[in-house]
């Protein structure tokens, strides 16, 4: 059981000075892992050594420091810590970075893991948050697969039984994938990342997993958590293991709504031409280009964004616009939504059915 997130800022001192407010462009954490490979390098612009097996791309969470303007080498924690709720807006508690976002490279099968939904955290781990997630495949290979739940339903004893057999595969849901997919992937869902591929994950702001199966490797520093495990898990049987995108097409841009939940909204912007505006709505942005290059624009500056950059837009912007440098752009955007005014709504609006609006919005 781990919780690798570094401290909350949780100072609710008044600030010292008003902290400076513009498109705060993020230092990742590149962290290395022995199932990691390069290609975040060659997908994504990222600089690895050449030995580095990097894993994870921590892009958008409290610990990354700013590498622009005013507050250069700033953590935005201790901005959240200085002024909450000038970063966050209205999904301001206390002053908590709600989301956690990263880019992943998988050049080995992942362990097969479960997290806890908040209610569990709080009660097994004495932690707030649970963690729920959803991944977009960047990239894969020919045969790449996920797991995403049961393929039959199951009871705790079943899973006892081919966990002691060393067969837990043959109870999973192994899901083909490609460029594009999305999976959403609710606390309680027994998943894994298998080998050859490269994702984004967007997630509660908390690394609670429970290691419930690691393909007969034994490793010292990598246990099981049986039985918490089983405490939490999804039994029932999984269906729906991708998400079929919805579109609202702007003069601009197009607006690929890839999943939204109470936890968080993605969406992919594939941007055309200059955006003059777009609505932060009394809440924070996390950008993050993944082809061309653009310029972030607001009331006081601009700030230019090459591919595997991010950037957090505080709450206080109120709005920011898009400048392509390059086509085709395209930007992964994610906030907290309110789901029927930012989400629901919208889609309906632009023709889309309930019924697949329903199975986009968890």
């Amino acid at each position: 059981m781990t919780n690798d997130q570094m401290t909350n800022h949780r100072t609710t001192e008044s600030p010292s000075h008003p902290i400076a407010i513009y498109p705060y462009l993020l230092q990742p954490r590149a962290r290395e892992m022995v199932w990691g490979g390069r290609n975040l390098a060659r997908l994504l612009d990222k600089v690895i050594a050449p030995e580095q097996r990097i894993g994870e791309s921590w892009e958008a969470w409290e610990g990354c420091v700013i590498e622009n303007g005013a507050e250069h080498g700033a953590a935005l924690g201790d901005l959240l810590a200085r002024d909450a709720a000038a970063i966050l807006g209205a999904p301001a508690h206390g002053n908590r970075f709600p989301l956690l976002f990263k880019f992943i490279d998988a050049q080995q099968d992942l362990s097969v893991q479960v997290h806890p939904d908040d209610a569990a955290a709080q009660k097994i781990e004495n932690y707030l948050f649970g963690k729920t997630e959803a991944w977009y495949v960047l990239n894969a290979e020919p045969g790449a697969c996920l797991i995403h739940g049961f393929k039959d339903d199951v009871d705790a004893a079943r899973v006892k039984e081919f966990l002691a057999k060393n067969r837990l595969q043959d109870l999973l849901a192994f899901v083909p994938v490609q460029r594009g997919d999305v999976v959403f992937v609710p606390a309680g869902t027994v998943h894994a990342i298998m080998k050859g591929i490269v994702l984004v994950e967007i997630q509660e702001n908390s690394d609670i997993t429970y290691r419930l199966y690691d393909w007969g490797r034994e490793d010292a520093n990598r246990s099981l958590h049986i039985e918490p495990s089983l405490r939490v898990l999804n039994f029932g049987r999984q269906t729906d293991h991708k998400i079929p995108s919805l579109t609202i097409r702007h003069a601009e841009f197009d607006q690929h709504y890839l999943v939204a939940c109470k936890y968080f909204s993605l969406e992919l912007l594939d941007v055309r031409a200059p955006i003059e505006r777009i609505a932060l709505n009394d809440k924070f942005n996390i950008v993050s280009l993944i082809e061309g290059a653009v310029e972030i624009v607001c009331e006081s500056s601009r700030v230019a964004a090459a591919r595997g950059q991010t950037l957090v837009l505080p709450a206080r912007l109120g709005a920011f616009g898009i400048a392509p440098q390059t086509t085709p752009c395209k930007l992964l955007r994610m906030y907290v939504p309110d789901l029927r005014a930012e989400v629901i709504e919208p889609l309906t609006r632009a023709g889309h059915r309930a019924a697949d609006i329903a199975r986009l919005v968890r």
